[in-house]
């Protein structure tokens, strides 16, 4: 039986019950207010409620030695308040219509050229992300290119929650595979020429990740997406969202396998080609962090697996 398919426990419907109750909430204030509530429960969840708080702190100081300790609370309590306005902003997000998608998420001109133009190639595109911004939103912005867009997830512990997001998703043009049923459907979907999306940024655990440096320490990333793009001879490419002032988002993606792979020999076996592409999103990914590290999601054990 799937997770999905489990009956929920009282616990799990009482949470789903506030959960729907504060989207009627939501969906009736402007969105500037529910913004501005959203960032209020952000912050008491950092402040007051301390949670997480002690593990995110402990990954600023190992990320950023440089700053001192009220600059990395500042990052912290950020990060605790781009998650709450993610929250809100995808209980708002079934409503919107495709031209409100676009509307409010700016796509880069030059890069949605490159996604028409791999489109045209026939290989499907890998799209790689991390939870960073509201990277719902940036599915969401992907989709309404045009194209289907096939996106892997992980389960929730409560299956209300996750039939409400997979109603959520599909509403915005998603299409969704879980995790654990991901390879057919992935490999299917790139041989058809269609386009997948992951967000590669979470911790794969002490066996079958990928070891690479992350910020000066070892982190272990699932090979998923990066052997996805070798065994289909599909391009890899990076894509990210930023909020801007009055909730507005701009995206954009970025290329990145034909530089990672272009010192590795022709015949170089998968293992190798793996490791490089999976090197370049880590580096990518930092990369964009240290622009503005107030958008990653901080409370994520990214650096779990102990190596």
């Amino acid at each position: 039986m799937s997770k999905e398919a489990k009956r929920p426990t009282i616990r799990q419907r009482i949470k789903y019950l506030l959960l729907r109750l504060l989207g009627v909430i939501l969906f009736i204030l402007p969105h500037w207010a529910s913004r501005a509530l959203a960032r209020l429960l952000g912050v008491i969840a950092f402040d007051v409620l301390r949670m997480g708080r002690q593990m995110v702190l402990s990954y600023l100081e190992q990320v950023f030695p440089e700053k001192t300790p009220a600059q990395r609370r500042s990052i912290g309590r950020a990060g605790h308040c781009n998650l709450t306005i993610v929250g809100m902003e995808m209980l708002r997000a079934r409503f919107l219509s495709r031209e409100q998608v676009i509307s409010r998420v700016h796509l880069e001109e030059e890069s949605e050229a490159l996604y028409h133009q791999l489109m045209k190639d026939g290989r499907g595109v890998v799209f790689v992300g991390a939870h960073y911004s509201n990277w719902e939103l940036l599915g969401a912005r992907l989709a309404a290119v045009g194209y289907p867009l096939l996106s892997i997830v992980q389960d929730l512990p409560n299956p209300l929650f996750n039939r409400y997001l997979a109603e959520t998703r599909r509403k915005l043009g998603i299409g969704i595979v879980r995790r654990s049923e991901a390879v057919r459907g992935v490999l299917r979907a790139l041989n058809e020429g269609r386009a997948i999306g992951v967000l590669a940024d979470q911790d794969a655990g002490p066996n079958g990740g990928v070891v690479t440096d992350f910020f000066w320490k070892p982190v272990s990333s699932f090979q998923g997406p990066f052997a996805f793009a070798v065994r289909c001879n599909a391009p890899l490419v990076a894509a990210w969202i930023y909020r801007s002032e009055g909730g507005r988002y701009r995206a954009g993606c970025q290329r990145l396998d034909e530089k990672a792979l272009a010192g590795v020999a022709a015949g170089a076996d998968e293992e190798t080609r793996i490791l490089r592409l999976t090197e370049s999103f880590v580096q990518w990914l930092e990369e964009l962090i240290r622009k503005d590290p107030r958008q990653y999601l901080w409370l994520h054990p990214r650096w779990q697996t102990d190596r």
